[in-house]
């Protein structure tokens, strides 16, 4: 009787376990799964030939002069695909790079803050011809060769349908909301760890007096208050150590800095320069 029991429980044992496991495949490369959710087709234009899928150390071959701003954000790869309109309409080219992390797509978005807010993905910027949007660890550009309301029509719906494509989301970067909100232009707020991406925006030089890299995190933003105007910059180090040397020799450079433990806050541009001492008092725990 024992064993007249036993086999039929056994093998309920192991159709369970069957089922769980085609329940619960195990997760595939995302670019994969990504790939394919992107639609082949959105608002009359058609996916046309191969996508195109670059690395690290290819992508210059598809970028040129802008590879090492993706880079800078830790990117792994690029997939391209390109979609053709109707006839006389101009192609519209996709691209989706994935980044070392939410944060870091959060830190290519605001690369290029220009263009109209639109509620694509996690955040996007709509300009002539061209969408830019967030959403988990990808950016996506959206771009027409030409200019028409269909492809203008057509570069919407591609991004939306992207995004839609990209089933994970992320989190800003916490050092964000750090900055003070009183006078701060949201649109101006960038998020980087080189000095070459602050250069972009605020020349400080290539001597990386605030010892940038990779550890560490910046946020970048523009104030206009009453007592004056100026750029503030975050700065989380890895250590009290790093922050305490990137303190001093912020100092003799003749910036206005203040460290707050492994945090430095410096204000760039301050006019008149007596307008950093506000700032400064905002940005960390020690007051005025």
């Amino acid at each position: 009787m024992a064993t007249s029991w036993a086999a039929p429980a056994v093998g309920t044992l192991l159709v369970g376990i069957l089922m769980a496991c085609v329940a619960e495949p195990p997760p595939g490369d995302e670019l994969e799964l990504v790939t394919a959710a992107l639609p082949f087709e959105a608002a009359g234009w058609r996916a046309r030939g191969d996508d195109e899928i670059y690395g690290t150390d290819t992508i210059f071959q598809y970028i040129d002069g802008q590879a090492e701003v993706y880079l800078a954000y830790g990117m792994k790869r690029c997939l391209a695909r390109r979609y053709s309109g109707p006839e006389g309409e101009p192609d519209i080219v996709l691209d989706l790079f994935e980044l070392a992390s939410a944060e870091d797509a959060y830190g290519v978005f605001t690369h290029d803050r220009d263009g109209d807010d639109i509620d694509i993905g996690q955040g996007a910027l709509l300009r002539t011809g061209w969408l830019s949007f967030w959403k988990g660890r990808w950016f996506g550009s959206v771009y027409s060769e030409g200019e028409s309301q269909p492809a203008y029509d057509a570069v919407i719906a591609i991004a939306r349908a992207a995004a839609d494509a990209i089933a994970e989301e992320g989190e800003a970067p916490a050092l964000v909301s750090e900055l003070p909100v009183e006078g701060l232009d949201p649109q101006s707020v960038r998020f980087f760890h080189t000095q070459e991406i602050l250069n972009s925006v605020v020349y400080l030089g290539f001597d990386n007096v605030l010892r940038f890299g990779p550890e560490t995190d910046a946020v970048l933003g523009n104030y206009q208050r009453q007592d004056g105007s100026g750029w503030l910059l975050l700065v989380d180090y890895p250590d009290v150590e790093t922050a305490s040397w990137a303190e001093g020799a912020a100092t003799e450079a003749g910036l206005a800095v203040r460290r707050d433990g492994a945090r430095l806050a410096v204000v760039l541009a301050p006019a008149p320069a007596a307008a950093a001492d506000g700032l400064l008092a905002d940005a960390t725990a020690e007051g005025p």
